[in-house]
């Protein structure tokens, strides 16, 4: 299993900010944006949970479960590293997971200020793949960095959806 390497905070975005600041992924670094992505999956639950209407409802669950997807490419890239098959912890032994509350309230600033991160995300993912000298793993990252594109683009639907925009 996944677990966080020394050094790194176990707050999700200290984690991830500490990530930006890498022009190339390692081993732990990897392993870090495993955690964080599978953090994202329950954080994305935590907004379905406030969303007012059901299209906004599925489109923050489908961002759910494609943040999952994500950690998932990360395992193929560590796995592709490594050699070894890594599994991602449970929610509930996620030590990035452990500050996400289970209700996010949705508003029009933090929908702004999500789909700026997720663009931002995709940026770094481009920039991590620029940097890896592995095209397999370059291609993992790149797809998780087109799929954060999609996420800031569906939270500026769920705007409209939920009407802040």
């Amino acid at each position: 299993m996944i677990t966080l390497p020394a050094g790194y905070p176990t707050d999700l975005i200290a984690a991830f900010d500490m990530l930006k600041l890498r022009k190339r992924l390692g081993m732990d670094e990897l392993k870090v944006l495993a955690l964080v992505e599978a953090a994202g999956e329950l954080f994305y639950q935590s907004m379905a949970r406030t969303a007012r209407t059901d299209e906004a409802k599925k489109l923050l669950t489908r961002t759910s479960q494609e943040e999952r997807g994500h950690a998932h490419r990360i395992l193929k890239a560590l796995q592709i590293l490594g050699g070894e098959s890594l599994i991602l912890p449970e929610s509930k032994d996620n030590p990035l997971a452990q500050n996400v509350p289970g209700e996010i309230p949705l508003s029009g600033e933090f929908l702004s200020m999500l789909e700026k991160a997720e663009f931002d995300g995709d940026t770094h993912y481009q920039t991590w793949a620029d940097s890896e000298p592995n095209a397999e793993i370059a291609k993992l990252l790149r797809q998780n960095g087109a799929e954060e594109t999609r996420h800031g683009e569906r939270a500026q639907q769920i705007k409209r959806l939920e009407s802040f925009a």
